[in-house]
């Protein structure tokens, strides 16, 4: 029997046949595409530099304070992103760039025994991934609504910071601003002077929502902000603590959980931190039970606890079970879903916490900014409020509206919404189950093959990769940062900057937070009993690979093909001579 890559190639041109798809979460069923890899090609690295330029490694690279806060490395990765956009956006479809020495045009040496070569490491992974083999019609998608990708051969993992948008939404966007649009369209949503044109936009982008979300109306509430942190700040105005209660958080939350924290404080609530262990960065769950059962003995509520579906910076995926073992000792629970979507399952019909926070930027990329925040209708019902919305108890009336839209500092466009629904359209087309099980064998291989890379020089480790190499712990998002042969640190920025110039664009996170540890870090008085609030004893700079809806085994290959290249030390003494010197410069 032919293997399953080489049994597919044989097709030759059979024309792709019809699709089904059902609403999002549900079974999606497709034929196999003619799929055609493209020969592996990459570049010669060869210098004619000087090797008397001399390298000094990083042990434990210190960053300025800026780049320390979450938000400020958004928005540094953002910049780094967005230069990409300004690559990937100014090429005209022409004849492609003549590209420099190192671009990605011709095979890496990166020295014997390291990888495969392109098409038997790619069939050696379709025969493995079962998952991504039976969706390799999205890669006719990749190329059709992301041309410039292949044209260019940009690979891009840096969905975390600013996922890629499609042809197909902004032309329909534009389309519809073009020739659909009324004059209510240029102005803002509120919902005193909405009308049923305005709220079809803003229904079916909370549907979508939903869906995604395997949930439905009858069971949330939602409540559209002008971004995420408008979310949080929404929930620390209108979630009333009590006095003594309890504010318990993960330390890999978004910063923007600070807002969160200062209204609980103010309230006179306890705060308090589940730790990280340093091995995995995965919370304890035995420490989280003790923390849990100790404030819920009471019998009284006891807080809330806020946590993220998967950590923005370490990609490590947290159970969802917390929330029934929490709810059933009092506690209500914020889950935050905004780094996880849509590479990543979060099925609300199996789990219910009475709040869900995200972002639509971090799910479709265009437009930027509209945040939500949905609310568990058998916990609180939602009202109206001129320009917000506030919670009652749940036996109180809701008006009967289940979507909403508050103003919290900024105004919302009725037309964003229109741009959000053809964005969840063209997800829709996509298929969530395809791009969910390309995720999981993506990020399944990428663990694998980087945690074995060695360097040339013996058999030390090339990489250090943070968090559990446990599957079921693993999402969309990989932080490492590459060592040299005595074990030091190379620093996460010149890894950044040498990867872009081999089209490749990566992310960089900090792997704790200390603002958001200052924050915790209280008087005895206002902890949390079994809260260990004490502050990380360093915070790490790492380099950050993020999937996203069409990512492809391309874009893993070729990362690890890029990363090889730093097992030879001659590399780094020739190539990236100058990047350290600028890297110096900055600080």
């Amino acid at each position: 029997m032919l293997p399953k890559f080489a049994a597919l190639r044989s097709r030759g041109s059979s024309g792709e046949k019809g699709k089904q798809f059902k609403r999002f979460g549900s079974e999606q069923i497709q034929t196999k595409n003619e799929f055609v890899s493209s020969k592996s090609e990459g570049s010669d690295f060869s210098s004619k530099s000087s090797l008397s330029d001399k390298l000094s490694y990083h042990s434990s690279p210190v960053s300025p304070a800026f780049y320390n806060s979450p938000i400020a490395t958004r928005a540094l990765d953002e910049r780094s992103s967005q230069s990409s956009f300004g690559k990937y956006s100014n090429y005209d479809g022409g004849e492609t760039p003549t590209a420099s020495s190192s671009a990605l045009s011709e095979d890496i040496d990166i020295g014997p025994s390291s990888l495969l070569s392109y098409e038997d490491a790619e069939e050696q992974f379709l025969e493995d991934h079962e998952g991504y083999f039976l969706h390799l019609s999205v890669n006719n998608v990749r190329r059709a609504e992301y041309p410039k990708l292949d044209l260019q051969r940009i690979i891009y993992l840096d969905y975390a910071s600013s996922p890629l948008y499609s042809r197909f939404q902004v032309e329909q966007h534009m389309r519809f601003l073009l020739e659909e649009t009324n004059a209510f369209l240029g102005s803002i949503y509120t919902s005193e002077t909405s009308n049923p044109q305005q709220d079809k936009y803003v229904n079916s982008t909370a549907q979508y929502i939903l869906d995604l979300l395997n949930t439905t109306q009858t069971d949330y509430s939602v409540i559209f902000t002008p971004c995420l942190s408008a979310s949080y700040h929404l929930i620390s105005e209108i979630y009333h603590f009590q006095r003594g209660s309890v504010l318990l958080a993960s330390r890999d939350n978004q910063h923007a959980i600070r807002y969160v924290i200062k209204s609980a404080m103010q309230s006179n609530a306890k705060v308090g931190a589940v730790p990280l262990r340093n091995k995995d960065l995965l919370i304890h769950e035995q420490d989280m039970h003790k923390i849990i059962r100790k404030q819920g003995q009471n019998g009284r509520r006891c807080g809330l606890l806020i946590y993220p579906a998967q950590s923005f910076s370490s990609g490590i995926c947290h159970p969802l079970s917390w929330i029934v073992g929490a709810q059933q000792h009092n506690w209500e629970v914020l889950l935050d879903v905004s780094s996880c979507l849509p590479v990543v399952r979060v099925d609300l019909s199996l789990y219910q916490p009475e709040f869900v926070i995200g972002s639509t930027h971090h799910i479709l990329g265009y437009p930027s900014g509209v945040g939500f925040l949905l609310v568990r209708k058998s916990a609180y019902s939602v009202s109206r409020e001129k320009g917000s919305v506030r919670l009652k108890a749940a036996r109180t009336s809701d008006d009967g509206e289940s979507v909403h839209v508050v103003k919290e500092g900024e105004n919302v466009s009725t037309h964003i919404f229109a741009a959000l629904r053809f964005g969840f359209e063209h997800l829709e087309s996509i298929g969530i189950e395809a791009i969910q099980k390309r995720g999981e064998s993506l990020i399944s291989w990428l663990v694998k093959s980087l945690k074995s890379l060695k360097h040339m020089s013996g058999e030390k480790p090339l990489l250090q990769l943070y968090g559990s190499t446990d599957r079921k712990h693993r999402g969309s998002i990989l932080a490492f940062n590459v060592l040299d042969p005595t074990g030091n640190i190379l620093p996460a920025r010149l890894v950044q900057k040498l990867a872009v110039r081999n089209n490749i664009f990566l992310g960089i996170c900090t792997l704790s937070d200390p603002n958001l540890s200052s924050i915790l870090h209280q008087k005895p008085e206002k902890r949390a009993d079994g809260a260990n609030l004490d502050p990380p004893s360093s915070n790490l700079e790492a380099v950050r690979l993020s999937l996203g809806p069409i990512s492809a085994f391309e874009d893993a290959y070729r990362l690890a093909q890029f990363l090889c290249r730093f097992r030879d030390e001659e590399y780094m003494a020739i190539e990236a001579a100058d990047y350290v010197e600028e890297l110096h410069n900055s600080f």
